[in-house]
């Protein structure tokens, strides 16, 4: 039974069933794309290399991604309880609910269905509410969280003009069935309180002036130079929250920590980053030769640290990722004991 895996502190244990991915076509070599010469400049700085190109919408990457899960798991579609999909971006349609076509393409015609418009941190909040619905009901079944993003169409180059993106999709499973797989054992988050509106597309229904050829591209605005810099400053200090409090809930040091996983957002991002978690900076674990594929990065690259290693029973695994300019966002894994 589903309820007999508890912990210690008699709460059922939820884990990872397991990963679906899905990263359309070849990869592409980011020197290869028309780069202007500011862009070129600006990629050895960042280390990434390789990203990928989407042909089909948002909705459809994550059908691609949750048919991958499903598979990897060997479980079936009236296995899902719900569905909840978290566009890293905007929805392919814009009115539409991304988790009802994934639950109608995947055959899960049991599942409930919720959709979280949170960016790059819907993801890692997607996996906290599933945890939370699980434990409070453990045996009607298992949650299918979905994100993808395609930035291919709200960027020139691949490049807003910090970092270069990618088109990509991930799902997860999670379970409170018994068996193997990491626990998810905490979420933490940290919110913006001004210039949350920074990183925009102009899509939205907020006043502004006319229509022009730029309105589906991700901008980046501030009132001031001064304002830009306490975004900076403001990065890390969510980062550093979030850490700390995902740290405090287990009662733990940065030494316990196994690994550490960020998006792929660039290399030169990440010293301001870990200023107040040196020793965390020494266990980061993200391979930045990729580009910026949204929620799926810490996914992604938790996923490759699996393959590549076995990590030590009972060891603390950490991802966290930021959501446009507004906040930043966590989880604490642990592996089986």
């Amino acid at each position: 039974m589903a309820s007999m895996n508890v912990r210690a502190d008699n709460r059922p244990r939820i884990r990872i069933r397991g990963f679906g991915f899905h990263f359309p076509g070849e990869p592409v070599e980011i020197l290869t794309l028309p780069l202007t010469a500011d862009e070129a400049k600006r990629l050895p700085r960042l280390g990434q290399q390789i990203t990928h190109i989407s042909t089909e919408d948002s909705t459809a990457l994550m059908v691609h991604a949750g048919r991958d899960a499903l598979r990897q798991c060997q479980i079936a579609p009236d296995d899902i309880r719900m569905v909840i999909s978290a566009p890293s971006l905007i929805t392919s349609y814009g009115l539409e609910i991304p988790a009802v076509a994934v639950r109608a393409a995947l055959g899960s015609s049991k599942a409930e269905c919720l959709n979280l418009a949170q960016g790059c941190v819907g993801v890692l909040r997607g996996i906290d509410l599933a945890v939370r619905l699980l434990a409070a009901d453990p045996d009607r079944g298992d949650i299918l969280v979905v994100t993808s993003c395609r930035a291919s169409s709200h960027t020139r180059n691949m490049n807003h003009g910090a970092f270069f993106w990618g088109d990509a999709a991930a799902a997860i499973v999670l379970t409170a069935s018994q068996g193997p797989g990491l626990e998810v054992a905490g979420y933490s988050e940290s919110s913006s309180n001004e210039d949350w509106g920074a990183m925009r597309i102009d899509f939205g229904d907020a006043p502004g002036g006319e229509p022009s050829a730029d309105d589906h591209l991700i901008k980046v605005h501030f009132e001031n130079a001064e304002a830009q810099i306490n975004y900076v400053r403001g990065e890390q200090l969510h980062f550093a929250a979030v850490t700390d409090a995902l740290l405090a809930q287990q009662g733990l040091t940065q030494q316990d920590i196994e690994a550490i996983f960020l998006p792929s957002t660039g290399k030169n991002r990440v010293p301001i980053l870990f200023s107040e978690h040196r020793e965390l900076l020494t266990r980061l674990q993200t391979d930045f030769r990729f580009a910026h594929f949204g929620g799926v990065d810490p996914i992604f690259a938790i996923r490759q640290y699996l393959e590549r290693r076995q990590p030590p029973a009972g060891a603390w695994l950490m991802v966290a990722s930021p959501a446009f300019a507004a906040q930043w966002g966590g989880l604490l894994f642990r592996t089986p004991a």
